[in-house]
């Protein structure tokens, strides 16, 4: 997204967004980047009388067909954006499918930014979680019991970072 304007756009509402754009600040990523699709969807989405995600993606498509800025900001934020949205509600609410699904649509780009581990073991993951047989812990799952709870609904390795990191050792002994 180099010289596309989305780092001046960004710069004039969050701050640090060289460290934002590199990767960092992963909460601040999220939070920046919502807002900004938000805001380049608001006059289609006023626009039209859309009837779902669906509607809205064929429309996104169809521009994107007619322009390759678009098709680029459209591939590139909207896209991941949303896919990235509907991770965060699955882990938040323990929707097994949907955490399966968001999943899935993020193997691509693990390939595209070059993330090949993210890629291979992702796929690998993706696989045998699909493979899992009807029995008890395919049922956990399908309840949420596959997000960890502290305080609210939070993925594995923050809740790592924010208990075990913290705490150290003491967690374990638990």
């Amino acid at each position: 997204m180099t010289d596309t304007g989305m780092s001046e756009v960004l710069g004039e509402v969050f701050g640090g967004v060289q460290k934002m754009l590199s990767g960092k600040k992963f909460p601040q990523n999220v939070r920046a980047l919502r807002v900004l699709v938000e805001e380049v969807l608001r006059c289609i989405i006023e626009g039209h009388q859309f009837r779902g995600m669906e509607d809205l993606m064929g429309f996104l498509e169809e521009r994107s067909q007619q322009s390759k800025t678009v098709k680029l900001w459209v591939d590139v934020v909207i896209k991941p954006m949303f896919i990235t949205m509907a991770y965060i509600r699955a882990e938040r609410e323990g929707d097994w499918l949907l955490h399966l699904a968001a999943f899935r649509q993020m193997i691509p780009y693990f390939f595209a930014a070059g993330h090949f581990n993210y890629a291979r073991y992702g796929s690998y993951y993706l696989r045998s979680m699909q493979k899992l047989p009807h029995h008890v812990v395919l049922d956990h799952f399908l309840k949420g019991k596959h997000v960890v709870h502290h305080l609210r609904g939070l993925w594995s390795d923050q809740f790592i970072e924010s208990t075990f990191v913290r705490f150290g050792t003491a967690v374990v002994a638990l």
